[in-house]
């Protein structure tokens, strides 16, 4: 884990949302930081707001005050260029739902989310990639051929092979059988390793806990570890 300065930082952060019975609090003055190379786990009950948080983290949303900083940026208060920008250069997102291009190869779902970013779609980045995933066998092979986890893989894949900064990932072993889930576990772990890339992951997944850095819940609006 790197010692130095957290790549991603939360600071009072307050979200609520209009509710037909009055306003629903969903985050009170939560605070987060987490470092290059650092798998930190969120868990709570549904309806926490893990979710939120975890747009809020991915500049998708914004908070009603507080500060977001990414690499030492703040976005919270920032332009809808510079938060589009922000997202383009650091973020990755993984969901539990694959959200893949039904049409395109594994390849070229992967070379599309360099394309997304605006980077050169270079083949070796792409082959490495999937190699890191364990997925270059199934490189020419469209989704629909694939099981659950190797989809996943491919999201996977397509989220890291830009080299985001921080990677987001809600529920991403939601849809996964054990063994599958427990794979892509490790390959998560192995890249944080390797590529450094910080990780949070919502879950309510405990075979995830294993690879965690740090295992926080998100209660009444706040975190504890």
């Amino acid at each position: 884990m790197n010692n130095g300065s957290a790549i991603l930082e939360l600071r009072g952060v307050h979200k609520s949302f209009t509710e037909p019975t009055g306003p629903l609090r969903v985050l009170e003055g939560l605070s987060l930081e987490v470092r290059c190379g650092e798998i930190v786990l969120l868990q709570g009950p549904s309806g926490s707001g893990k979710t939120t948080l975890l747009q809020i983290a991915g500049v998708l949303l914004r908070a009603d005050a507080g500060e977001v900083r990414l690499a030492r940026t703040e976005l919270n208060q920032a332009s809808e260029a510079a938060r589009t920008e922000a997202r383009r250069r650091h973020l990755g997102f993984v969901f539990q739902h694959f959200h893949l291009v039904e049409a395109l190869s594994v390849r070229d779902n992967v070379a599309l989310g360099l394309r997304l970013k605006r980077q050169l779609v270079e083949a070796r980045r792409v082959t490495e990639t999937l190699q890191l995933l364990g997925i270059a066998a199934k490189a020419d092979k469209l989704p629909g051929t694939l099981s659950g986890g190797e989809k996943q893989r491919t999201a996977l894949a397509r989220a890291l092979a830009p080299r985001p900064d921080v990677l987001l990932a809600d529920e991403p072993t939601s849809q996964l059988d054990a063994h599958a889930a427990d794979a892509l576990a490790s390959l998560i772990q192995e890249a944080a390793r390797q590529t450094r890339v910080a990780v949070v992951i919502a879950t309510h997944d405990a075979r995830l806990h294993r690879i965690a850095d740090r295992l926080l819940t998100l209660q009444d609006g706040r975190l504890y570890e």
